[in-house]
């Protein structure tokens, strides 16, 4: 056992050698640390999500109408004053979009029961559809009122969305049949506009105690308002010394327009301008107006839809694409470089008009407020008077 341990101890002492000699080749070498520094370390910037642009407030309104003989004064009005509501309500703030539909109703037996036109930003059109209706038929109390508010609430493309004003205005001297048997329940009809967020706001024209009864009963379960006018629907007519200038301005805003389209939808909008200017002096100052404001809420336009002008300005199309046979005859023989100009002289012509509009507009708006008060017992005034009130549910103020 003497002899063994010198050479155990030999072995360990070799072995803790080559272990030693092992370790310094095989196992990585750390560099020496670096002088330290002093280092900013730069705090994380928070993410910033680029701004949305607000979503203009959306104003959906259908007009259902009595149409039947005793209303003939009401329409009168109304075909005067749709310029003046529209104006009215295109000046919320924010500035809203505003779409309009009408229907006309009677009864059964009559030349028709209901006459139906969508929700359109076309205002020149609902103004076309308007001057369309003329008072006859009915003779007996009741009318088909049911059916009239059926297609307003179940056919109308209503807009969607929290922002989206949504009301009907019932406009009549009668109450609705009861005694039909064809499915058409007035009470139904107006819990499911409520349901929908279509508020039914209703109008009595005249005296008639079973109108007034289920008119607001119609209102209540509708979630709007009933009110009462005078049969011949209590409109002011105030005319002023500015409307033939603004009728004139009017003509000249209109003749800045550049249709466009298929022959028919040329022949279309060059309708709708002829209604429009055939309208008495007071519409069309309220017409020119409308337009007015809109310039100076971002659309310069000149008619409510079908121009090239408007369309190229807001990216609706792109000139270069569009067929010279869908163009109007002045500008299908142009090259690229006559079509610009021609459309610049346009736009040229156009701002120039709308600034004198928006002028004169001024001082026909201080004569009205200074000779007469708005009729707030008229249809007109009713229709400014429940706006105001349900508009603010949607954040919309006047």
């Amino acid at each position: 056992m003497e002899r063994i341990r010198p050479a155990v101890s030999y072995v360990l002492v070799t072995a803790a050698s080559a272990l030693g000699l092992w370790a310094a080749f095989s196992l990585p070498h750390r560099a020496p640390a670096p002088p330290q520094r002093n280092v900013v370390i730069a705090k994380p910037q928070p993410v910033v999500e680029p701004q949305k642009p607000q979503q203009r407030p959306q104003v959906d309104v259908v007009f259902v109408l009595d149409t039947t003989g005793s209303m003939s004064s009401l329409l009168s009005g109304a075909k005067k004053k749709i310029w003046e509501l529209a104006r009215f309500i295109a000046q919320g703030q924010p500035a809203p979009d505003l779409r309009v539909g009408l229907v006309a109703y009677r009864d059964v037996g009559d030349e028709y029961v209901t006459k139906f036109f969508d929700l359109t930003d076309d205002i020149d059109g609902v103004y076309q559809n308007l001057t369309s209706f003329v008072a006859g038929g009915g003779g007996d109390t009741p009318e088909h009122v049911a059916k009239a508010l059926h297609e307003a609430v179940y056919r109308s493309n209503w807009s969607n969305g929290k922002n989206a004003l949504k009301l009907v205005y019932l406009v009549g001297d009668a109450p609705p049949h009861t005694d039909y048997q064809d499915g058409f329940d007035y009470r139904a009809i107006a819990k499911e506009a409520q349901r929908r967020g279509i508020r039914i706001n209703t109008v009595r024209c005249g005296s008639d105690e079973d109108t007034r009864t289920n008119f607001t009963e119609i209102a209540s379960l509708g979630g709007g308002d009933f009110s009462t006018i005078d049969q011949s629907g209590g409109m002011n007519d105030v005319r002023t010394p500015y409307d033939e200038e603004l009728a004139k301005l009017n003509r000249a805003l209109t003749d800045t327009a550049i249709p466009w389209g298929d022959a028919d939808r040329r022949s279309s909008i060059r309708k709708k301008a002829e209604t429009n200017l055939a309208a008495p002096a007071e519409t069309q100052a309220a017409r020119a107006g409308f337009f007015g404001l809109a310039a100076t809420r971002g659309r310069a336009a000149a008619v409510s839809e079908g121009d090239l002008l408007d369309d190229v300005a807001n990216n609706k199309v792109q000139l270069e694409r569009v067929a010279p046979s869908a163009l109007p005859e002045p500008m299908q023989a142009m090259n690229a470089e006559e079509k610009s100009r021609y459309i610049e002289g346009k736009r040229k012509a156009r701002e120039e008009v709308l600034n004198q509009i928006n002028s004169v507009a001024a001082k026909r708006d201080a004569y009205i407020k200074s000779s007469a008060a708005p009729a707030k017992s008229g249809f007109d005034g009713r229709v400014r008077e429940t706006m105001k009130k349900q508009a603010a549910d949607v954040g919309l103020m006047y």
